[in-house]
């Protein structure tokens, strides 16, 4: 596991075992939830920080986080 920062007008966008960042209200372009470089959904892992995508990303409220799992190689 490891924890995500949440960028201003992004979200995630859950794939089949991965998920990475969206821009708000831009379809089609996906990012890197780790580096926010663009990324292609056919990928499992980011070309520009080399970091594996999450299968999942959930938001832990109390400590207001975004946390990363299935990532680890």
């Amino acid at each position: 596991m490891e924890l995500v920062n949440i960028k201003d007008g992004y979200n995630f966008k859950i794939f089949p075992g991965k998920t990475l960042a969206v821009q708000s209200g831009v379809d089609g372009i996906f990012y890197c939830p780790f580096c926010y470089s663009q990324a292609s959904e056919t990928e499992i892992k980011c070309g520009a920080c080399n970091k594996k995508f999450p299968e999942i990303i959930y938001y832990h409220g109390e400590d207001d986080t975004w946390i990363a799992s299935g990532n680890e190689e």
